[in-house]
């Protein structure tokens, strides 16, 4: 069975040479004009902070300190509202949170200093000289701001503003696959895109997302096992190889030659070989693997069965189990809720360590309550075959466990399986 896999991958670019080269008669004939494309606004996504800040000026920060607004005095005239608000990304080359800043449609007097915090999961295949702060326009346009400043130490970005709109982080390079699964047993294969994100040259800045031309790929490659059909296009399919007996890491990309991007000046230039490169993981037949507190967890021991009208999924490590408990029988999404309700599943994770272990549920109850509640997840099961056929899914979910008589701790767990099934 194959299976199409997306890689949420992005670009990694290291500056290896300065290559220059002549360019051959089909090089230089010219290409038809890209324009950039208008996108909706991203809708409101989590909980807005606001404060009223005068003439004196003043701060306003996210609490997780994700975003800072520093207004200096003078920058306006009376009592206003700032307001960060989080909403969703609607830029293709976009990374981390995006945020709506208010008030919008007003010239602040003096310039406002924005600043976005950036983590290592948001230089995952990049480096902090093709990271940009963008923001979205009135038209649904997304602008890259190219005096963006970096502060690699405290792996900060700033700009200087005057306006308010949607800002987000933006990477220069990316990939993009349209299926979201980056775990590949023998045999199937993984299609991917690279894109390049760049400016229109217009004086605005404006970003314009595109395939990466033909001219300037220089190859795909795997760093394992497993090949590419497509080497020498913009798009790739990886191949797994035919025997996968353990899990293993398999580092693939794509090289990029003589392409110079429209950036800061300040920055060092790209015109030489740019890697963009991701990790896939290769797994046996059937697996069962979950994420909890940061530590990867492989079953050694797997089961599914259909019981009633609950389907079981279990899977057991050296560290302990998790079992699901979907009331279905069928692929689709689950909800996070009682596993006797139709389309809901439940979740049990337990957690060795010395003489005892800590049991995690779905479920939690507030204290004096006996009404059941649940944490929020989803899981979504992509195949589901009858006895002797697999099941394939994947999972998130909020669980919980009694710190004390009257407070409840919980933990997020994340994993995907491919179980055979046994009933």
């Amino acid at each position: 069975m194959k299976k199409s896999c997306k890689l949420a991958g992005w670009a990694i670019l290291f500056a290896l040479s300065v290559i220059s080269c002549k360019k051959s008669s089909s090089e230089a004939e010219p290409e038809p004009e890209k324009k950039p494309v208008p996108v909706a606004h991203g809708t409101l996504e989590g909980t807005p902070v606001s404060k009223s800040i005068g003439p004196a000026g003043g701060t306003l920060q996210t609490p997780d300190g994700n975003i800072t607004l520093d207004i200096p005095a003078g920058a306006v005239a009376t009592a206003t509202n700032f307001t960060i608000q989080p909403v969703t990304k609607t830029l293709l080359s976009a990374t981390g949170k995006a945020y709506r800043l208010s008030p919008e449609n007003v010239q602040f007097n003096k310039d406002v200093k924005i600043t976005f915090k950036y983590t290592d999961e948001d230089l995952l295949g990049t480096g902090t000289n093709e990271l940009y702060l963008a923001f979205q326009d009135t038209k649904g346009y997304w602008h890259r701001a190219i005096e963006t400043d970096i502060d690699p130490v405290a792996k900060k970005l700033y700009v200087q503003t005057r306006h308010f709109s949607d800002w987000a982080i933006e990477r220069m390079f990316y990939i993009d696959i349209p299926v979201d699964n980056t775990i590949l047993s023998a045999n199937e294969t993984c299609e991917m895109f690279v894109y390049m994100s760049d400016t229109k040259g217009d004086g605005k800045d404006t970003v314009l997302n595109s395939l990466v031309p033909l001219k300037n790929i220089d190859g795909w490659y795997v760093n394992g096992p497993g090949k590419f059909s497509t080497p020498k296009s913009n798009s790739g399919k990886y191949i797994a190889p035919a025997s996968i007996p353990d899990f293993v890491e398999v580092a693939v990309g794509v090289r990029i030659k003589n392409l110079v991007s429209q950036r800061n000046p300040d920055r060092p230039g790209d015109g030489g070989v740019v890697l963009v490169q991701e990790t896939v993981r290769l797994v046996p037949d059937e697996y069962f693997t979950w994420k909890i507190d940061g530590t990867e967890n492989v079953a050694l021991a797997t089961d599914a069965a259909l019981l009633g009208t609950t389907t079981n999924i279990i899977g057991t490590g050296l560290q302990g189990g998790i079992s699901l408990f979907v009331n279905g029988t069928k692929p689709g999404t689950y909800d996070l809720g009682s596993a006797v309700e139709p389309d809901k599943f439940n979740a049990q994770v337990s957690i060795s360590g010395g003489t005892t272990g800590v049991i995690y549920l779905g479920t939690y109850y507030n204290c004096g309550e006996g009404t059941p509640r649940y944490g929020k997840g989803r899981l979504r099961i992509s195949i589901y075959e009858q006895v002797g056929g697999i099941i394939l899914g994947d999972f998130t979910a909020t669980v919980y466990t009694r710190a004390s008589e009257c407070q409840n701790k919980s933990k997020t767990v994340t994993g995907s399986f491919k179980i055979r099934r046994k009933a």
